[in-house]
């Protein structure tokens, strides 16, 4: 029950309405019976930074960013921490006695996520296909492990400076997101990563490239799960992006209580609600 005393934590993104935080957060803070609430508010480009304001001025606790915030919201907070400020993307944000601190959870989220799996990202070779917030999180923490990425995306421009503000020591290199520069990366790579807001297979019915082709791929991860998608015919599997999300919540729990997740209570609270394992 929401009291006086509530410690609030939301998310600002559009669209929200599909997101499963919510329920990841709420469920956990009910069943540790702690006197916490995280609510969803549909935020447009043009009225975060009265968001931001809105957060500071009621007291929030912390919240969540997510598209298409992530690098927006960057000067319109007091402080960054490192990892943040190197790749200039910001998904969970902590209110402090020094105001407003931008985090990243995404590139350590998916990191945990892809091993969970059983995939060690190290000297792997990777396509990313985007260079939006998400896909600047994972490039940079996959290029800390010597993998080889290849950054594709629809906007030439976005994924050279992607690619040349990446300063880790893996092997980095970019192109353009069309269907000759994806079928030439699939027979060879370790791992797909799609960090555009499309579904991996409509993205390859829309360039025209049989789905039965992605089998040369040893795995493929989607980052968005708020569409359903048909079966992807990776050679080994396919990550579901909602472990992934699991993660990211329970990194920023850490944020903002400064205490170690609850990660099997979070984890199995979503799955409840789902009626299912994603697994």
């Amino acid at each position: 029950m929401i009291k006086g005393d509530t410690r609030v934590h939301s998310l600002y993104g559009s669209p929200v309405a599909h997101s499963l935080s919510p329920v990841i957060f709420n469920l956990t803070f009910e069943k540790l019976s702690l006197n916490r609430a995280y609510m969803p508010f549909e935020v447009g480009k043009d009225n975060l930074k009265n968001a931001v304001e809105a957060a500071r001025t009621l007291g929030f606790d912390g919240f969540n960013v997510t598209m298409p915030h992530k690098t927006t919201i960057l000067e319109m907070l007091d402080r960054l921490d490192e990892e943040a400020e190197k790749i200039r993307s910001v998904n969970t944000v902590a209110r402090t006695k020094s105001g407003l601190v931008g985090y990243n959870t995404d590139g350590e989220g998916a990191v945990r996520a892809l091993r969970s799996y059983g995939f060690e990202p190290i000297n792997r070779r990777i396509v990313m296909l985007g260079a939006g917030g998400a896909a600047r999180s994972l490039v940079h923490r996959f290029s800390r492990e010597n993998n080889s990425v290849r950054i594709l995306n629809r906007t030439l421009e976005k994924a050279r400076e992607l690619a040349d503000n990446t300063t880790g020591p893996g092997k980095i290199s970019y192109g353009e997101l069309t269907k000759n520069g994806l079928e030439n990366c699939l027979h060879d790579t370790d791992l797909l990563v799609n960090a555009t807001p499309i579904r991996t297979s409509t993205l390859a019915h829309q360039l025209k490239i049989p789905v039965n082709t992605l089998k040369d791929t040893d795995w493929v991860f989607d980052l968005a799960y708020d569409k359903p998608a048909e079966p992807i015919p990776a050679r080994l599997d396919t990550i579901d992006p909602l472990e992934m999300l699991v993660h990211q919540a329970a990194l920023s729990y850490e944020i903002w209580l400064g205490e170690p997740a609850p990660f099997a209570l979070m984890r199995s609270s979503l799955v409840a609600y789902l009626g299912k394992d994603w697994k």
